[in-house]
């Protein structure tokens, strides 16, 4: 019956620090959870036990052993102040206690209600089957060798109580059935609470961490399918080397002819125009494989204001139809930023928003790019906003761009977009596309500012 109040006292509680949800992963931290939780436990049942010792005999009518109980309180204060004085070591330290640890605190909690049940009618003490939710608890911190031996020793102690045992001294020994039956009543009461309460918290955390699980396996699949990509688009690099040397060779004699005065006016001499185009496409080609072979991840971040106007002109000369006004604000400018990657981002965001107006009939109108700072929860945020003049995105479309690969309305597969959300999310950033006023599609990278990140570099051909 002592043990009983006690956990109908703690169950009072649901509030105190050992009903909190467990850590989502194994730590330090996580074994330090565990033990403060049992160091919490143990109180509310020590609290709950010296009331029931006070109320006893004046309430229900029943005179209990003071002496060897109070000792029994006293032995398992005393375990507890040293189960502080752990934590504090554990906290210092930043260890976690052991298996062997935490199954010696439920040894001794097991210990400590065989001798209260002892002094307290033993088996027939109606709350005997209080050993329930101790092994319990062992089951969920515990690995099944050591629940089965606390098993094994609460079975032996139960049993030892079938037969040896101090029996209660009852004011009127007629209402001993109706004390054991309101014994039973409360016992069923208070063990459902726990209980429940218990296996709700523990279902609470393992769906969280099924939900972290599945997070992180959508994360291993998506950046496999990343490496696939990088890999096939590293191999299509190296076969169109020799095909583009091919073409600037022929567009250079074209180009040559065309320019020769000593041939004369020709047909092709009114193509010269169009071929210096295809010979300046041709060398941006050229160069854009060279990049790949760099290890960009050696590369220093560069101040974003020194870096830009040469991304702007270089993107330029892919686009010549297309016109492009590129801003930084102040506070933006001076933020160092990883050029390959962002540049790599920025370069698939720019060619959608530029076939979107193409497609539209609007590519007379520039493209913006705005840069910009945005105020973080723990650190500012750069932000680089994308906006076309464009007949924007379908509703239906924009909350799969990025997540996997789509087909566009424009012909895209949505393969660079994809790569382009990979690559922002390993740079602990995001990618989000909204309608834009007036017509048109806002993307925006937003990034975590002086972000220094180790990660390789997702290579793309967008």
């Amino acid at each position: 019956m002592i043990t009983a109040a006690a956990v109908s006292s703690s169950s009072r509680l649901p509030d105190l620090p050992f009903l909190s949800p467990l850590p989502a992963a194994s730590s330090p931290r996580h074994g330090q959870v565990t033990l403060r939780r049992l160091f919490w436990l143990r109180w509310a049942l020590l609290s709950g036990q010296a009331l029931t010792l006070l109320a006893c005999d004046p309430i229900a009518g029943i005179r209990l052993p003071y002496g060897p109980l109070m000792v029994v309180l006293g032995l398992q204060t005393l375990f507890n102040l040293i189960t502080a004085l752990r934590l504090r070591q554990h906290r210092r330290r930043n260890s976690a206690p052991g298996e062997a640890e935490l199954m010696g605190q439920l040894l001794v909690d097991l210990t400590a209600l065989s001798a209260i049940l002892f002094y307290t009618g033993g088996a027939t003490n109606p709350f005997v089957s209080f050993y329930l939710p101790g092994l319990a608890i062992a089951a969920a911190i515990l690995p099944w060798r050591q629940v089965i031996a606390l098993a094994v020793y609460a079975l032996a102690c139960y049993t030892v109580l079938l037969f040896e045992y101090v029996p209660l001294d009852l004011h009127n020994p007629d209402n001993a059935v109706n004390y054991h039956l309101a014994g039973m009543w409360l016992n069923f009461v208070v063990s459902a609470v726990m209980i429940a309460m218990f296996v709700a918290r523990l279902s609470g955390v393992l769906r969280q961490r099924e939900a972290q699980l599945n997070l992180a396996r959508e994360q291993l699949l998506r950046e496999a399918r990343v490496e696939d990509l990088n890999g096939q688009a590293a191999a299509v690099a190296h076969e169109i080397g020799t095909p583009l040397a091919t073409l600037a060779v022929i567009a250079g004699e074209l180009r040559a002819d065309a320019s020769d005065a000593a041939l004369g006016t020709t047909p092709i001499r009114s193509y010269l125009p169009d071929l210096q185009t295809v010979e300046q496409q041709l060398a941006l080609c050229r160069t854009t494989l060279a990049r790949l072979r760099e290890d960009s991840a050696t590369l220093a971040p560069q101040r974003l204001d020194a870096w830009l106007p040469a991304f702007a002109e270089r993107w330029q000369l892919r686009h010549p139809n297309a016109s492009l006004q590129a801003s930084a604000t102040p506070g933006a400018g001076a933020q160092p930023v990883e050029t390959a990657r962002v540049g790599q981002i920025l370069t698939i965001l720019l060619d959608n928003a530029a076939r979107a107006q193409q497609n539209a009939g609007r590519s007379s109108r520039p493209l913006q790019l705005e840069i910009a700072m945005e105020p973080g929860h723990v650190a500012p945020w750069l932000s680089f906003r994308v906006a076309d003049h464009g007949d924007g995105i379908p509703e239906a479309l924009r909350g799969h761009l990025g997540e996997m690969p789509v087909a566009s309305q424009h012909g895209g597969q949505g393969i660079g977009l994809y790569l382009a959300q990979s690559g922002a999310r390993q740079m602990g950033g995001e990618l989000a596309w909204r309608n834009r006023s007036g017509g048109g599609t806002v993307a925006e990278l937003r990034l975590p500012a002086l972000s220094t990140l180790s990660a390789p570099p997702a290579r793309s051909a967008s």
